[in-house]
């Protein structure tokens, strides 16, 4: 219930509970005035249709729900996109076979070179190391041959 004070100034809210039927006495926090107010019947049916326009439990609980609604609809969008993302991914090219062969031949390679750099002296432990290496420089450019007909 809205009361005002005599003095016009101030409006304040206070439970209707709190004023019996015969009255009671209120003091204005702002201008210290004191009133006797006693409820009439005008009064409280003005406070009864007030009371019809403003939103119910029920509607406040139609709106919840509303939006748990409108929740699940987003949870459903956001899963079929993360499946949407999945499919795309499987899809794609397994790029670590790429990697993964990248990384053979440049050890394939460094491996020829460590062995032409110290050919002399392995030339006691495996015979016949020079035909070796020329075979494996062969085949490598064989392989560049490949790649850049590849390319081209």
């Amino acid at each position: 219930m809205i009361i005002t004070c005599p003095c016009g100034d101030k409006k304040f809210n206070v439970n209707a509970s709190l004023i019996p039927k015969e009255g009671r006495e209120l003091q204005c926090g702002f201008c210290e005035r004191k009133w006797f107010f006693k409820k009439n019947e005008g009064s409280i049916k003005l406070e009864n249709e007030l009371s019809k326009n403003i939103s119910t439990d029920n509607d406040i609980n139609e709106d919840y729900s509303n939006i748990e609604k409108t929740d699940t609809i987003i949870e459903k969008k956001i899963e079929d996109r993360k499946d949407e993302v999945q499919d795309f991914k499987k899809n794609k090219k397994n790029p670590k076979i790429i990697k993964n062969s990248l990384v053979l031949i440049i050890s394939i390679v460094a491996l020829i070179v460590l062995l032409d750099t110290f050919k002399f002296q392995l030339n006691s432990y495996i015979p016949k190391l020079d035909l070796i290496l020329n075979n494996l420089y062969e085949s490598l450019k064989d392989i560049s041959l490949f790649f850049k007909d590849l390319v081209n």
